[in-house]
């Protein structure tokens, strides 16, 4: 009896370690980018596993924040040998719509200051950040241009029903070319 019930256990552990490592969406209140809007460029058929969300994480960053499959968070797609992950969730009491201006200088770098030097300003200098309205919703874009491989994007729509949190990782030295697909992904997305 002990037997059946040790095997029956490791089946299920099976089971559902198998499906888990399948899943394309995770995290709390997430829901896939399709129900919220429309991107030809990011088809659910072309999103990634958890799995492989991690292996690509590591080809562009070796040593990532995200040091395993439980903090994969969202949904991703690899595009022109970047990462894309977008976590949507609906706007609502507990997550509230953001003042993208009070987001924008809170993220900001800080100007260091030392009496009697010149001001710091090696990281206020490599970062980019800007405002913009776009079909039918505001973005805030904001990233170090060349001391992180994270390219961040918070986009909500005009209606006040959801919000995008999207990263780009990209190597550290094709920050070009990934401000180039935030801003193709961006002029794509169209929300319901």
């Amino acid at each position: 009896m002990i037997k059946k019930i040790t095997i029956l256990m490791l089946i299920y552990f099976w089971v559902f370690q198998s499906a888990d490592a399948q899943t394309y969406l995770q995290g709390y209140n997430v829901i896939s980018l399709n129900e919220a809007a429309t991107c030809g460029l990011l088809p659910q058929s072309n999103r990634l596993t958890k799995d492989q969300v991690f292996e690509k994480l590591k080809q562009v960053d070796p040593d990532p924040v995200k040091k395993s499959l439980k903090d994969i968070v969202g949904e991703s797609w690899w595009i022109d040998n970047m990462l894309v992950t977008l976590i949507t969730r609906n706007v609502m009491a507990e997550r509230p719509k953001e003042n993208l201006c009070d987001t924008q200088m809170g993220e900001a770098p800080e100007v260091l200051y030392r009496e009697g030097a010149t001001p710091d300003r090696t990281a206020a200098n490599d970062y980019f950040s800007e405002i913009k309205s776009i079909n039918n919703f505001e973005v805030l874009v904001y990233y170090y241009k060349t001391r992180s491989p994270y390219k961040r994007f918070l986009i909500q729509d005009n209606k006040g029903e959801f919000k995008v949190r999207g990263i780009i990782y990209a190597q550290k030295q094709e920050a070009t070319k990934a401000h180039a697909l935030i801003n193709t992904i961006l002029n794509k997305l169209s929300f319901k």
